[in-house]
């Protein structure tokens, strides 16, 4: 029950701090000139840490990215896993931005004295729609669907598939123009993983984060995210939760690069059927990204 309750907190706050500068943000005049669908006083979407902001490609635009990330942390042993995604975005229709990644990673584990190592690489393909924007609504909220295929070899379990198909809502809001910002996230994300018969389970996932521009172009961030895992495709069956907090920094170093670091750490959680504090079987200790985007 405590963990539904630090979600609902999460939310209520943003939520009332948002509502606490309303006044300020009605009362900035509107900018000269407006993208189709995005909106010129948007923070970045990258800007939040691993929580994203509504932002998308205004149509006829695109961008590359390059994420590194890393987990570590596991209940009993060691465990580090590294992994890169490179990701193309182009804004194809008004309000719509389609993207597809290529990913892949490795993982070194020693579980009661046994070495184990898995590789895994795969590719997804994106799509998001924003519903409103700031401009006209005065809250940003899009809404994404992603699925992908990832290949992986492990030296137990031998070389088998996944497939996942993730459901999500991104909103944010101005809480102080020019600033101020916060976001907040929802998303599930189905997976079925092999070999035959596919096993399935489910992650939901509840963040929020707030962005502080400290100087243009420069944003601190930090964030507070509630994951669940579900040994089925629904809600039903629960395995553990986790929540993380941790800050990010971003850096748009030029009109078209930016570089933005996050990290989260493991402040509590469960897993089922055992009676210790945090869920170190289903999620990691220690996350952490960097992110380098190229517009264009």
């Amino acid at each position: 029950m405590a963990d539904h309750t630090l979600t609902f907190a999460l939310a209520l706050g943003l939520l009332a701090l948002a509502a606490t500068h309303a006044e300020a943000f009605e009362a900035q005049p509107e900018p000269e000139t407006a993208s189709v669908c995005d909106d010129l006083d948007d923070a970045p979407t990258d800007a939040f840490g691993f929580t994203d902001g509504s932002g998308i490609a205004d149509l006829g635009r695109g961008s590359l990215g390059l994420t590194l990330g890393g987990n570590a942390g596991v209940r009993e042993g060691r465990s580090l896993s590294r992994h890169g995604t490179l990701q193309g975005s182009y804004g194809l229709l008004p309000c719509l931005e389609v993207s597809t990644s290529l990913f892949g990673g490795t993982t070194r584990s020693t579980i009661a004295r046994e070495r184990l190592k898995d590789r895994s690489h795969g590719g997804s393909f994106e799509a998001k729609y924003r519903l409103l924007s700031h401009r006209d609504h005065g809250l940003g909220l899009s809404l994404g669907v992603e699925t992908g295929l990832e290949r992986n070899d492990d030296r137990l379990t031998g070389q088998f598939s996944s497939y996942n198909t993730a459901f999500k809502l991104l909103a944010d809001r101005i809480i102080i123009p020019g600033t101020l910002y916060g976001a907040v996230n929802v998303s599930h994300n189905l997976i079925w993983n092999g070999p035959e018969p596919y096993q399935r389970s489910a992650t939901t996932a509840v963040g929020g984060s707030l962005a502080w521009q400290v100087r243009p172009g420069i944003y601190l961030s930090g964030e507070i995210r509630h994951l669940r895992q579900q040994n089925s495709l629904g809600l039903g069956n629960h395995a553990g939760h986790a929540t993380f907090m941790g800050p990010g920094i971003y850096w748009q170093a030029t009109e078209e690069l930016a570089v933005s670091v996050a990290y989260n750490v493991q402040v509590a959680g469960h897993e089922r059927g055992r009676d210790r504090p945090l869920d170190l079987t289903n999620f990691s200790r220690h996350l952490a990204q960097i992110d380098i985007g190229w517009s264009f």
